[in-house]
């Protein structure tokens, strides 16, 4: 009942970035994420032909994954602890709602499609590592930090890398593929 009390703050947080990102996208920038191509026919058969060599691409992911949550750690120990938290939350809901909204405006009900097999199955393992770390940073007097936490936020990134990098290549194939 508490950790429901806690999340339903960092979730209502993360939806004002989320919708602010649909508008941003249909309102201000409409014109140049139709022009971007990203989600055109000839970048989906480049996804499709392409192979990646899984140790570089793991690295690549590390990279990338381990960097906002080193952030976050640095800003946590600051006096900014908060702020940052609602920061993140809220831009991570920006770009999630702007990638959304353009392969919506782009490919339509495919476009949602291909969006969710691109975030599964690795982002269920991405948000509860996420949480876990950024409700222990936000409500940082209430909720003490343990080793058992560090645990399940490492292991939940290192499970998400491993199936963004192994899996979820395979899943967004066989969407494309699909179409």
């Amino acid at each position: 009942m508490v950790m429901k009390n806690y999340t339903r703050l960092m979730v209502l947080i993360y939806m004002a970035g989320f919708f602010c990102g649909i508008l941003y996208t249909n309102l201000v920038s409409k014109d140049y994420v139709a022009s971007l191509g990203i989600f055109s026919d000839y970048f989906l058969n480049q996804y499709i032909q392409t192979d990646l060599a899984g140790s570089s691409y793991i690295w690549y992911l590390i990279k990338v994954r381990v960097a906002p949550i080193l952030g976050v750690l640095l800003l946590g120990a600051t006096r900014i602890r908060k702020p940052a938290v609602v920061a993140f939350l809220i831009w991570t809901g920006f770009l999630c709602g702007m990638v959304f909204t353009s392969a919506t405006l782009q490919l339509g009900v495919k476009g949602i499609a291909l969006c969710v097999a691109a975030f599964f199955p690795q982002g269920v393992f991405y948000v509860a590592g996420y949480a876990i770390l950024l409700i222990g940073l936000y409500y940082y007097p209430k909720i003490n930090w343990n080793f058992q936490k560090t645990i399940a936020v490492f292991l939940a990134i290192c499970i998400g890398v491993a199936l963004e990098c192994y899996m979820s290549p395979v899943l967004v194939k066989i969407i494309v593929k699909m179409f």
